[in-house]
């Protein structure tokens, strides 16, 4: 999975998270069920905005040679909060917890959709090394 996998989950998330929270306010007409997908969908981005930047981070400490470890701890603070607001969420907040878990579960579907675009579109070139490319040899 690369940077362009990860970014193109992430703006799936928003079209398909919009579309789910503008189906379930067309379909049901219901507040407490369009609030609760509303809320899903804000947390799984919001969350998954945050896994790609951590992602990220390691990713490219560990393809300069630099210790990862520091940051992997980042992840735990992370899940405490996601934790935390879905908690307060479901508390607090007048949604219906089915319609919430339905929002938050649009990430899902936005990685099967991009395993099956990964699947069917040609994957880019790899980019060229100038120093091994025969076409840029001096001499």
């Amino acid at each position: 999975m690369t940077a362009g996998n990860l970014g193109r989950i992430e703006r799936l998330n928003y079209i398909l998270g919009g579309l789910l929270v503008i189906g379930a306010v067309l379909v049901t007409r219901s507040r407490p069920v369009a609030l609760g997908v509303a809320v899903g969908v804000a947390l799984t981005c919001l969350n998954f905005f945050l896994l790609k930047r951590l992602v990220t981070k390691w990713t490219s400490a560990a393809a300069a040679n630099q210790p990862t470890s520091g940051s992997a701890l980042l992840m735990l603070p992370k899940m405490m909060l996601l934790m935390a607001l879905v908690v307060l969420s479901l508390a607090f907040l007048p949604i219906d917890a089915a319609a919430f878990a339905l929002g938050f579960s649009v990430f899902v579907i936005s990685i099967f959709v991009e395993i099956i675009l990964s699947a069917v579109l040609p994957s880019p070139p790899p980019a060229s090394d100038p120093e091994n490319d025969p076409e840029n040899a001096n001499g």
